[in-house]
């Protein structure tokens, strides 16, 4: 499925042509997808998933693709997130929004926030595996040069 999903989002991308959104948009949920769920407030322990680094840090670093961090956390614990992520080289764009795609007389995001892939433990995804999938998919379509994990 995430497979699939990554192949439909880069494929439609070269088909249509960058021209049309001149970035991909990945919407990525926190708990149990980039850190483990802790269940605490302030994610006290929070370890990333293997593989989550190394791919967060390589869609960092693409100009054509755009992050969104999506969760439910509370404001400050969202802010000690992404300082803390920053420290690791990752970054997201937005939280939550994607003031980018606006509503035209093809969609409506007023209520849905326009996206290329999403990466959510409640859309199937499994941190300890989808990462390192995610990564040799990009190899498999010539995204990303073949490296291994260290």
């Amino acid at each position: 499925m995430l497979k699939h999903a990554i192949y439909r989002a880069f494929d439609k991308k070269i088909k249509c042509g960058w021209h049309k959104w001149p970035k991909m948009y990945i919407l990525i949920d926190l708990h149990d997808v980039i850190i483990h769920g802790t269940y605490t407030r302030n994610n006290d322990g929070r370890e990333l998933y293997p593989g989550a680094k190394e791919v967060l840090q390589w869609l960092t670093d693409r100009k054509d693709i755009c992050l969104i961090l999506w969760t439910s956390s509370h404001k400050d614990a969202i802010d000690d997130i992404l300082e803390w992520m920053d420290n690791l080289n990752i970054r997201f764009d937005y939280v939550n929004e994607n003031p980018e795609c606006k509503s035209n007389e093809l969609l409506d995001t007023s209520k849905k926030i326009y996206m290329d892939l999403l990466l959510d433990d409640k859309a199937g995804f499994n941190g300890e595996t989808d990462w390192f999938e995610i990564k040799d998919t990009l190899v498999e379509i010539g995204q990303w040069e073949r490296t291994c994990f260290c």
